[in-house]
């Protein structure tokens, strides 16, 4: 059996959930394995009764197996691919927090193995000098050798995926949509597109016809979070859904970056969000130079602190600590 198949099934079972089928995996080597188990693996295992019930159900494993099969064809027959949690393709960042996806759709390319990543969020009707910020801070990183992550909203984001694309840097865009949904925002299609074009990719964990809702967007914060190294968060005022995708970075210990505006600035209303998380622990400001660019110094040895923590790579040579050419150092 085919590992896509089996554990898109797995995921097509009412009543299991993703943490019921990571701990599956746990246990057996692979999702294929899992329906080759009998009741009395699912009992040596410490499953409980009314999954081992679902589980060695042949009415119901039939019908998974039909609606992945289902699935994969559709998606095949509309440009999209599914990657599953331990494919190459898979973003590696993920693999360190909770709940993650079990498979992710997308259009276009998954980089493979995108460690170096980061995430510029803010609001949907940013200001100008926050949209300015957005796009140079973007353009720093891209040349700095980082993958830029964003949610294609209007505003900070859209302006994030601009700008990586301007520097032929790679930018991933999740959405809180199935791939077969219409293209939200709609203004952003061309942007959309454009992303497909030049390599990046369109990231959904969700099913292909899955509809767009609030609890969906804000599940698609904890992936931008989750896939990045830090998130750079320009403007948002309270209760905006920048301050989700803040809050979900520091649950999963990735840094938050704020530009140290001036105090009339920080006290507007388009920046409230951000000021009521400064002091948090986790929470980092972004510096001006004098020529109103950022000073990333500290930015990146805080991201240099980040990927030691989860991948523990270190190549000293000398007195400095490489990890792959360009990524740290600033351009």
């Amino acid at each position: 059996m085919d590992d896509l198949i089996c554990t898109l099934a797995l995921k097509k079972i009412k009543g299991l959930q993703n943490h019921h089928i990571f701990f599956l995996l746990k246990i057996f080597k692979n999702s294929c394995e899992i329906f080759k188990a009998k009741r009395s693996d699912f009992l040596k295992a410490g499953l409980k009764n009314e999954y081992i019930k679902i589980l060695t159900d042949t009415r119901i494993v039939r019908m998974a197996f039909f609606d992945a099969i289902e699935e994969i064809e559709e998606a095949s027959k509309n440009g999209i691919k599914i990657t599953t949690y331990n494919s190459a393709s898979y973003p590696p960042n993920l693999n360190f927090i909770k709940n993650k996806p079990l498979v992710l759709y997308y259009k276009g390319v998954l980089k493979e193995n995108i460690k170096f990543a980061v995430a510029v969020v803010g609001q949907r009707k940013p200001p100008d000098y926050a949209e300015n910020i957005a796009r140079n801070l973007t353009e720093q990183l891209c040349l700095s050798g980082f993958s830029i992550i964003s949610g294609l909203a209007t505003g900070i984001d859209a302006v994030a995926h601009r700008a990586a694309l301007k520097k032929n840097g790679y930018t991933m865009a999740y959405i809180g949509s199935g791939l077969l949904e219409p293209i939200y925002p709609p203004e952003n299609i061309d942007l959309y597109n454009e992303i497909i074009l030049h390599n990046g990719a369109i990231v959904s964990e969700l099913p292909l016809h899955e509809k767009i809702s609030p609890k969906n967007l804000v599940a698609r914060d904890r992936l931008q979070s989750g896939s990045s190294l830090g998130i750079f968060a320009l403007s948002s005022p309270e209760g905006g859904g920048t301050m989700k995708t803040c809050s979900f970075s520091l649950k999963q210990k990735r840094p938050v970056f704020i530009p140290e505006y001036d105090k009339e600035i920080m006290n507007s209303k388009e920046n409230l969000g951000l000021k009521s998380i400064i002091g948090n622990v986790g929470v980092s400001m972004l510096k001006f130079n004098k020529d109103f660019s950022l000073d990333l110094k500290d930015v990146m040895d805080e991201l240099r602190i980040v990927y030691d923590d989860i991948y523990e790579e270190k190549l000293e040579i000398g007195n400095s600590l490489l990890v792959q050419p360009e990524l740290f150092d600033l351009n």
